[in-house]
C-alpha cells in the first residue's frame, strides 16, 4: 500500500442525491420510480456519519423534491467548488441516468418525459468539471443509476449501457485520486430487491465500507478502493444468482486513477468491536460432532414385509421392531461406507473397525468415526428416526478433495458443545446486535431455552440452553466440506477467540 490518505472526519465533504419518486410520473409514459433509493442515500449518510465521523454539517443530502434541475445547476457546484486543497469529497446518487448529445446524463425530480435533454443535467457541468476546477485532490463518486426509465417496467434501475467512459476517463487523469464506482456494466440493469429494501449494489457497498466483510479488509484494518472494487464485482452478481429471480447479470466496475492504494478507511482492532457487539460462546471445538437427522416411514424399511404390523404408539416393543425391520438398511449403510473408505482414503481392512448390530452401526479409522442409530421416532409411532454422526479426526487440510464421496447420506448439520452457564436475555439482546448488523432473522423462546438465528447468507445457528449446545445448519443442500468451510465463516461471529473448527 504506497498511498495512505484517510477518507475520514472533518476533512471530508459529501453530496448524497437520491430520487425515488419523479415529479412527472404518470405510469406508462412517466418516468419509472428507482425503489427504495430514499432508503439507500438515507442509510450511506448514516454510514458516513457513524463510521466515517463525518460532521454533519460536512454533508449535504438532496430527495426527491430538493433535486431540482435548477439545484444541480447552481448548488451542487457551488459547494464543489469552495473545496480546498487537503479536503476529500465523496458523491453519491441513486436515480436514472443515461448518455445523450454527446453528454452523459443524470435525472433531476423535475426531468420531464417529453424533454429529456432538456430537463436533465449534464454530470461534466455540475460534476466533474467543477471538481476539476477545485483545489480539492481526492474525490469518489457512487453512481447508482440507469437509463431505460420508460422502456422497462421492471423494479430496477435499469441499464447503464449507454454512459460513455471518455469523460470518466478524463476526469480520472485532472487530479492526484479519482475514483468512479458504478453499479453495473455497459449493458446490464442495476436491481433493487425486497427483502434487503436496497438497491443491491448499494446495500453491498454499504455493508463493505462499514467494514462488515472480511474479505474487503487488508491486514485486518484497511479498507481500500481496491478491496471495495474486487468485493463488489463478486459479490453483487453471486446475489443476483443465488437470492434473486432476476435472469439478467449486474456486474459493478470502477475506474480509479491513483498512484497506489488509496486507504478508503482504518478500522479500529476488530476483536475490540466484536466483543461489544456480537454473542460470544466458548465453544468446545474438541467435541465438535456433524450430523444428519432422518425420519423414514417404516413401509420403506428393507425387512418390512407384507402383513407386518405397523405400531400405532411408541412403545419398547415397537421400537425393537423397527429396529430390526431396518436391520438391513443400516448392514448394507455400513459396508457401502467400509467399501468406500478403502477405496477414498486408500486403507486395508485392517485399518478400519466396523459394528453392526440390531439398531446401529459404526465405522472408524484415524481419520474418522461414523455412527448410525434408528429407533421409533416419538412423533409418529410409524416412522423410524435415523441419526448419523460423524466425527472427524484430523485437520481441515488433510482431508481429501473426495472426502465426501465416503458417505452415501451427506450430513447437514453441525452440532458444536460450550461451556459456561450464560444469561438468556443478555445473549437474545447480543443476536439483536447481530442482527441488527448482518440483517439476518431471530427467533427466541425462553421458556424453551432456544436461540435460532438465520445469518444474511442463510446459515442458520440455534442455540440450546438446557443442552448447551449449538447446532449450525445451512439453507441448502451441501457436501461435508463445503459445510465446513461455510460454517468457519459463521462462526466468527459469535466464537470467543479463534475458531479452531478441525485445526
Amino acid at each position: 500500500m504506497t498511498e495512505t490518505i484517510d477518507i475520514s472526519q472533518e476533512n471530508t465533504f459529501a453530496v448524497i442525491i437520491a430520487i425515488e419518486d419523479y415529479r412527472f410520473n404518470d405510469g406508462s409514459i412517466g418516468i419509472t420510480p428507482v425503489k427504495y433509493a430514499r432508503n439507500d442515500a438515507t442509510k450511506f449518510k448514516k454510514m458516513l456519519r457513524e463510521e466515517f465521523q463525518i460532521p454533519e454539517d460536512n454533508i449535504t443530502m438532496w430527495l426527491d423534491k430538493d433535486t431540482t434541475k435548477s439545484a444541480f445547476e447552481n448548488e451542487l457546484p457551488y459547494s464543489i467548488r469552495q473545496l480546498s486543497k487537503g479536503q476529500k469529497f465523496i458523491f453519491y446518487y441513486a436515480g436514472h441516468g443515461f448518455f445523450s448529445s454527446s453528454q452523459n446524463k443524470l435525472t433531476c425530480w423535475d426531468t420531464h418525459p417529453d424533454n429529456l435533454v432538456g430537463t436533465t443535467v449534464s454530470i461534466n457541468e455540475v460534476l466533474l468539471k467543477p471538481l476539476e476546477e477545485t483545489e480539492c485532490q481526492q474525490s469518489i463518486i457512487f453512481l447508482d443509476c440507469c437509463s431505460n426509465y420508460i422502456k422497462d417496467k421492471l423494479s430496477s434501475r435499469d441499464i447503464i449501457s449507454n454512459f460513455n467512459d471518455r469523460e470518466f476517463e478524463a476526469f480520472l487523469k485532472s487530479k492526484e485520486y479519482n475514483a468512479v464506482f458504478m453499479s453495473c456494466s455497459p449493458g446490464e440493469k442495476s436491481y433493487s430487491n425486497d427483502i434487503l429494501k436496497h438497491g443491491i449494489w448499494t446495500y453491498h457497498l454499504i455493508e463493505a465500507l462499514k467494514g462488515n466483510i472480511p474479505d474487503v479488509i487488508l491486514r485486518k484494518q484497511f479498507i481500500t478502493d481496491n478491496s471495495i472494487k474486487n468485493y463488489l464485482a463478486i459479490a453483487v452478481p453471486r446475489f443476483i444468482t443465488e437470492k434473486t429471480e432476476h435472469r439478467g447479470t449486474q456486474r459493478p466496475y470502477a475506474k480509479i486513477n491513483s498512484t497506489g492504494d488509496f486507504l478508503i478507511r482504518k478500522l479500529p482492532v476488530v476483536e475490540e468491536k466484536l466483543n461489544n457487539e456480537f454473542p460470544k460462546l466458548n465453544l468446545k471445538f474438541d467435541n465438535a460432532s456433524f450430523r444428519k437427522v432422518t425420519f423414514v416411514p417404516i413401509k420403506r424399511a428393507k425387512g418390512f414385509q407384507r402383513g407386518h404390523f405397523i405400531p400405532d404408539k411408541v412403545s419398547a416393543s415397537g421400537n425393537l421392531f423397527i429396529q430390526r425391520v431396518f436391520n438391513d438398511n443400516l448392514e448394507e449403510e455400513i459396508q457401502e461406507i467400509y467399501q468406500n473408505t478403502k477405496e477414498v482414503l486408500s486403507l486395508r481392512k485392517r485399518h478400519i473397525q466396523i459394528v453392526s448390530e440390531v439398531g446401529g452401526g459404526s465405522v472408524e479409522c484415524d481419520t474418522y468415526r461414523y455412527f448410525i442409530e434408528v429407533e421409533q421416532s416419538s412423533d409418529n409411532p410409524a416412522e423410524a428416526k435415523m441419526v448419523r454422526r460423524l466425527i472427524i479426526r484430523v485437520r481441515r487440510e488433510e482431508l481429501v478433495e473426495n472426502f465426501d464421496d465416503i458417505f452415501p447420506q451427506q450430513i447437514d448439520e453441525i452440532v458444536i458443545p460450550y461451556e459456561g452457564k450464560i444469561d438468556f436475555d443478555e445473549l437474545v439482546e447480543k443476536f439483536e446486535n447481530l442482527k441488527d448488523e448482518d440483517r439476518g432473522k431471530l427467533y427466541d423462546n425462553e421458556m424453551k431455552g432456544e436461540i435460532e438465528y438465520t445469518t444474511y447468507s442463510g446459515l442458520t445457528i440455534k442455540v440450546d440452553v438446557e443442552d448447551l449446545e449449538i447446532t449450525i445448519t445451512p439453507n441448502k443442500t451441501m457436501k461435508c466440506l463445503e459445510l465446513i468451510d461455510t460454517t468457519i465463516e459463521g462462526l466468527k461471529k459469535i466464537s470467543i477467540g479463534k475458531v479452531n473448527l478441525l485445526k
